[in-house]
This record gives structure tokens, sequence and C-alpha cells, in this order.
């Protein structure tokens, strides 16, 4: 979830193959060939609404290479474009993803951050992580440093012993996690974690050999890791792995196996006044793939119950928990997460078998407007009338559905 101060939102009236299109838990890489078949004549609609987005952006960019007038926005948007694959005038896109990615580095900050610094309620973790991944996927040679900077920087974020302004002991159920604000302030979340563990995931390969610098990195690396992995573990409804007392203990219970936003606190619960911590839609995502990020295999505990609770909750027609809310926050992480775990047929508790993908598609197509922008027109919170942010996400949940069908 996000927020941005409305100054930097002006311009506003009102991965998505983030790494390959791989499965980090599949035995093999797959191809077009390998997937399960979609209709061609669904995929020459997706296709066209993937132009139409990929238009959509290119014909609204600010002249200092920004949309809305913010990074993390920009970077989403430039995420999209350089993942899009689209075959008409691709120019056009190349020459707009670098623009922004010239304007992204105009926030770069002493200490390795990158974000709006001076502005008021500005979250320089949330626009770091994502700033890093931006860069990290167009992959120029010369944002090599930037890259190690900026991941030092979310590294020193994370709440442990070390952490210079807040340190933290692992009795702590904030231990392992990263919120909005820099140097361990403020009450870590799932969301922000989730941002910045995929940033520390996409960069992973400059602590390890060959590009290591110091033989100390990859140590320090792999701590975080763990220490993100006991804060994901504390956020889940598994009592097995979860110390905490909130925690449903009940395998019939609707929220066993899924994730809450906060050690102390879920949106689900702030929305239909109930009692206790629910596991609710998007944040149950944002936990299994940041898991999957993590290395945990799909026979673990975890990752088990994860795809349990989302195979009893499979739908796209909502953010299961909160309804409208976060719809399309909830989308972008959905195709993800399945994306990189790997099985591309869901099967629900009464059989039912749903191919992801082929849904995504066809649900992304139903909701996207004339200009091929979408936004939520039911519901605003986390900006999501913003048509600039949620065109992104939707771009990126498009991408993560056609995989390596894109290409073809």
């Amino acid at each position: 979830m996000i927020k941005f101060n409305l100054i930097s939102l002006s311009c506003i009236a009102s991965l998505v193959l983030l790494f390959s299109p791989s499965s980090l838990l599949a035995d093999e890489i797959p191809t077009a060939s390998t997937l399960p078949k979609i209709d061609e004549s669904l995929l020459r609609e997706a296709a066209t609404s993937v132009q139409r987005a990929v238009n959509y952006f290119t014909d609204n960019q600010n002249e200092d290479g920004s949309w809305c007038g913010h990074p993390a926005i920009t970077g989403l948007v430039c995420m999209a474009l350089y993942n899009s694959h689209s075959k008409l005038n691709p120019q056009i896109r190349r020459d707009a993803v670098e623009k922004g990615r010239q304007y992204i580095i105009k926030f770069i900050q002493k200490d390795g951050s990158i974000w709006m610094a001076g502005m008021e309620n500005e979250y320089p973790n949330y626009t770091t992580a994502i700033c890093i991944s931006t860069l990290a996927i167009i992959n120029n040679p010369s944002d090599e440093q930037i890259l190690r900077n900026g991941r030092k920087f979310l590294i020193d974020s994370q709440l442990d012993e070390d952490n210079k302004e807040n340190p933290t002991s692992k009795d702590n159920p904030s231990y392992g996690g990263i919120g909005y604000g820099k140097s361990g302030s403020g009450t870590p979340d799932l969301s922000n974690t989730q941002w910045a563990l995929e940033a520390l995931y996409l960069t992973d390969y400059l602590d390890r050999e060959p590009k290591a610098k110091n033989p100390d990195d990859a140590k320090k690396t792999d701590l975080a890791w763990g220490n993100a992995v006991m804060f994901l573990s504390r956020l889940q409804h598994v009592p097995e792995s979860n110390d905490q007392v909130w925690v449903v203990k009940d395998k019939n219970d609707p929220s066993y196996g899924g994730f809450v936003y906060k050690p102390d606190e879920s949106k689900a619960d702030e929305k239909f006044e109930l009692k206790g911590l629910r596991s609710y839609g998007s944040m149950s995502y944002a936990g299994l793939k940041s898991m999957i990020y993590a290395r945990l295999k799909k026979d673990d505990p975890r990752v088990k119950a994860a795809v349990e609770w989302a195979s009893k909750n499979y739908t796209l027609d909502q953010n299961p928990g909160m309804g409208a809310e976060g719809h399309y926050y909830y989308l972008v992480t959905f195709a993800k997460a399945h994306a990189v775990f790997g099985d591309e047929v869901i099967i629900t508790p009464e059989g039912g078998k749903h191919r992801w993908r082929t849904d995504m598609i066809k649900k992304l197509l139903e909701l996207q407007k004339g200009k091929g922008e979408w936004y939520n027109d039911k519901h605003g919170r986390w900006m999501e009338s913003v048509p600039e942010l949620v065109t992104a996400y939707s771009l990126m949940a498009m991408e993560s559905a056609l995989g390596p069908y894109l290409s073809e």
C-alpha cells in the first residue's frame, strides 16, 4: 500500500516479468511451448491491450521524464514499459524508459537511498526499493554502484540488533522487517518489506561471486534474508512458525495460512471491525511471493499453508477480505506470486480448476478503460484512482500472466 503527498501528485486530476519468465520454484524454465496453450484470439487481444497501455504511458510522460512527478510511480511505469515487449514503435518505448531512468537518478541521496528528500510525507524505503528494482531491470552498466548503494541502504534499514537508529531484538515481532521510514524508523509492514525484498532479490548477484567486493557481503545478505523470513513468519497464521498470541490455531479458520499487514494490524480488521488479525488477499500473496524470493521450498509448511489459503480464496473480482479496496495492488501481487511459484492450474477446494494466466488476462481486458489505462472506479483507497499507478500495476500483471508468450 502506498501514500504520497498531494504536491508530488500535482499532475493527477483526481516481476510482470520483473525477473525472467522462469519460476523460482519450477524444475525447468517454462516456454510458450511448455506452458498451457492460450487461445490465439485471446493472445491477440492481450497484445493489443499491452500496446494501448504502452501508448497511454508514452503519450502522457512529463517533459522531465516522470509520470506524476514522483520517482516511485515513474519507476513502476518504467518497469512495465521495459517488460512489455510491445512491437509498435519500440524506440519510442525505449526512449521513454531512458527518460524515466534519468529522472529517477536525480533523486539519489548520499546514503544511497533514492527518494524526494526534503518533501513532506515521503517514504524513503518504499521509493528506494522501487527505484532500485527499476534500475536493476533496466540493467544499465553505469548504474551498478547506484544499485550497490541502494541495496546497502535497504539492508541497513532492516530492523535487527545492528540497526543503528533502532536496534531490535529477536523477540520483537518487528524484527527482520522494513517500514516506510529510513534507518529503522516506523513500524515495519509487509507491503514495504515485500518491495524491499524484491529489490534485494533483483540485486542479490552483487553480493555473490564473481561480483562480490567483500566476502562478508554474502554472509550479511544471507543473514538479512534469514531475518526477513522470521518477520514474514510472524505475519502468517501458521502457529508452528508464528509465536504471536493472535495467530489462529484451527486449520479450518478462514485466516489460516494467510498473512496480515503488520505484527499488530490487519487492514481487514479495520474494514470489517473484526476481532483478531485477519488474513487478506494482497498481503497473503505478498507474503507468499516474499517467501519464494527467500528460497523457501514448495514443501515448506509455511509455503504450503499460504498456497492452500490462496486456493481457498481464489478470485480476481476483488481483493479477498478487502473487497474493492486495493484491488489492483492485489492483482499485480497475485500475478507475480503465481508466476514465480510455478503452478499453472489452481485447484480450489470444491475441485474447480483455474488457469490463472487466462483468468488474469481476461479480467484485465475486462477492466481496461477507453484510453488504454486502468484505474479503480469503485474505491480510490491507496491511490487506486490514479491511472498512472494503476496502469503500471495492471500492465505488470498482464506481463506476468503472458510470460513467455510476450516475446513470441
